[in-house]
């Protein structure tokens, strides 16, 4: 037997619907932060579909279209996951898709895997930590040696980005460096070591792509930019969120030595499908 729930698609938003999902983020922040983000601020890029039940939110798809990838956020009763799935629209013809889970459960992986395998694409699990700081917590370490990235950075940004493996022109660089807070640290004129604000709400900032040149590691360069940014986060009097795979032991490290906590264990579906 089903579970009952009505469902209602993000262009169908209205006021009662709104105060719904202002009562879900309201009532946990750190988890809901990309969907109030997203519906605030990148609207266009966004689509959504919501599960309804006695006048609650009790999952949702969260879809977020950017330049090379559909991130998708499934939150929620995980027996309505496939049905969202199949209500969200243009998500599922994408060729990569990356899908945060807000559980934990192996069981519910292997449905979502067997779903997607079904529709061609090729699957890999990992699991990841969300970890957090505050203003109370946060210990800073050198974060003065990075500076904030102005466009004036942007072939520098570019040649760092290649390295990282990720290719981009001058358009989407400024795109990037425009819309997201990013620090670098410099060596002679070299930007070695990158990280950024990529949401940022009054209770919440999370903070991703965190880079370092391998020619340039082992020296905290990573700790330095990690720090800059997180000192911005603390000091609006935000929480500060980034996530981290599990099996990364020394950024784990680093990100601890910063103040950082674990609050829980993620699994994340990497999902790819050949053209």
């Amino acid at each position: 037997m089903g579970i009952e729930a009505n469902f209602v698609r993000l262009h169908d938003l209205n006021i009662t619907l709104w105060k719904l999902i202002r009562n879900l983020y309201l009532s946990d922040t750190l988890t809901h932060a990309y969907l109030m983000y997203d519906l605030i601020y990148d609207l266009e890029r966004t689509e959504a579909v919501f599960a309804i039940r006695s006048g609650e939110v009790i999952a949702y798809l969260l879809c977020w279209k950017g330049p090379r990838v559909y991130g998708l956020h499934l939150w929620g009763i995980k027996g309505l996951f496939i049905e969202l799935l199949n209500l969200g629209g243009e998500c599922l013809n994408y060729s990569r898709l990356y899908i945060q889970l807000y559980n934990d459960d192996l069981s519910c992986v292997r449905e979502l895997a067997v779903y997607l395998n079904d529709l061609g694409f090729d699957v890999k699990v990992s699991r990841y930590l969300d970890m957090v700081t505050d203003e109370y917590k946060f210990r800073s370490y050198g974060g003065e040696r990075a500076r904030r990235l102005g466009i004036e950075d942007l072939d520098e940004f570019i040649r760092l980005k290649t390295v990282q493996g990720t290719i981009i022109n001058k358009d989407l660089a400024r795109e990037l460096i425009s819309m997201w807070r990013y620090y670098g640290l410099f060596i002679n004129g070299r930007l070695v070591s990158i990280t950024c604000r990529y949401i940022a709400l009054p209770d919440i900032w999370i903070i991703g792509d965190v880079f370092t040149h391998p020619d340039f590691r082992g020296k905290g360069y990573a700790k330095i930019v990690t720090s800059a940014i997180t000192r911005d986060a603390v000091a609006s009097g935000a929480k500060a969120l980034l996530h981290v795979r599990e099996d990364n032991i020394p950024a784990i490290r680093v990100y601890k030595r910063l103040g950082y906590e674990v609050i829980r264990r993620r699994l994340w579906i990497h999902a790819i499908k050949e053209n």
